[in-house]
């Protein structure tokens, strides 16, 4: 009876508390100040960031916009986490400047 109530609630716990298995999808890559939208049953990984030089030379921050909030490098002070960022279903990414562009690694979210 004790083995019978252990594997009862174990198996409780794996079904409330499951959150799905993760599939890889495909691997995206964006650039510039266009909104990106996180689709529904998708997650995404940013994996890198990365800047471009304008034509003078200078660099310009590769800072991202993330649900409407600006993310700075760390290099410039800024908040930019420096390993990936996950972002769930309705989150919105796009880069500061025309200049940015980030690498997005999509996965499926299997139940």
């Amino acid at each position: 009876m004790k083995n019978l109530l252990l594997i009862v609630s174990i198996l409780f716990n794996y079904v409330v508390f499951s959150q799905g298995n993760l599939q890889f999808n495909q691997a995206l890559l964006f650039s510039g100040p266009a909104l990106n939208t996180v689709p529904a049953g998708k997650i995404w990984k940013v994996e890198n960031t990365a800047q471009s030089y304008n034509s003078t030379g200078s660099a310009l921050y590769s800072s991202l916009v993330i649900n409407g909030q600006n993310w700075f490098p760390q290099g410039s002070g800024g908040s930019l986490p420096t390993g990936p960022i996950w972002l769930p279903a309705g989150s919105t990414i796009s880069g500061y400047h025309a200049t940015t562009h980030f690498n997005i690694i999509e996965f499926n979210i299997i139940p």
